[in-house]
């Protein structure tokens, strides 16, 4: 017997044509906008009675200058109302935006949890040029031969005794030390 061919698996799911899909997409995007439209007129709908209950009508036809001015006045205690209302609402508003700030600080503290500070950033090249910068300001000095800190030689050279400029008297000490402080001149002057 020969085997049998296996027929191919199909995929699951629809599949359709960029055509189908194209009309399908247009379909939806259409059934979308009416929604939306139908949406926008039930919210514009329900402001406006919501509008009409809390203002009544003007009905000023029937009204001679007494009567006007006697509504204006109305009118205006209503606004001067209202804004003192909305006012009041936002500053309740705030103190309990306050409020919950504080208390998500204090839920994080017990928990243990912090929130990290964002961090400016900053540009690693213009860090670098700056103490680039700073340093080369103090390497580009020089020496000016003399220790800031040295005493000033003293003007009596010539009253010095005859057996201080003889070599043969002097301190083996004396001899290294010249080249001590040199050597320290030139470490302070690589420091700086």
């Amino acid at each position: 017997m020969p085997p049998k061919a296996k027929p191919a698996k199909k995929k699951k799911g629809i599949s359709l044509t960029p055509e189908k899909k194209k009309l399908l997409k247009q379909l939806i995007m259409q059934k979308a906008a009416e929604e939306m439209k139908k949406q926008q007129e039930k919210e514009a709908e329900e402001k406006r009675v919501a509008v009409e209950a809390r203002v009544p009508k003007l009905e000023i036809d029937k009204l001679d200058q007494g009567g006007l001015e006697k509504k204006v006045r109305e009118l205006f205690a209503t606004v001067c109302r209202l804004e003192e209302e909305k006012y009041d609402w936002e500053a309740r508003l705030g103190r309990q935006t306050e409020e919950i700030n504080e208390l998500n600080i204090k839920v994080n503290d017990i928990k243990g949890k912090f929130s990290k500070p964002v961090l400016k950033k900053v540009a690693k090249k213009s860090t670098k040029i700056t103490t680039k910068s700073k340093l080369t300001s103090f390497t580009n000095l020089k020496s000016t031969g003399q220790s800031k800190f040295a005493l000033e030689p003293e003007k009596d050279e010539e009253k010095k005794p005859d057996w201080a400029g003889e070599p043969h008297l002097k301190h083996k000490d004396e001899d290294a030390a010249p080249a001590e402080e040199e050597e320290e001149e030139e470490e302070e002057e690589e420091e700086e």
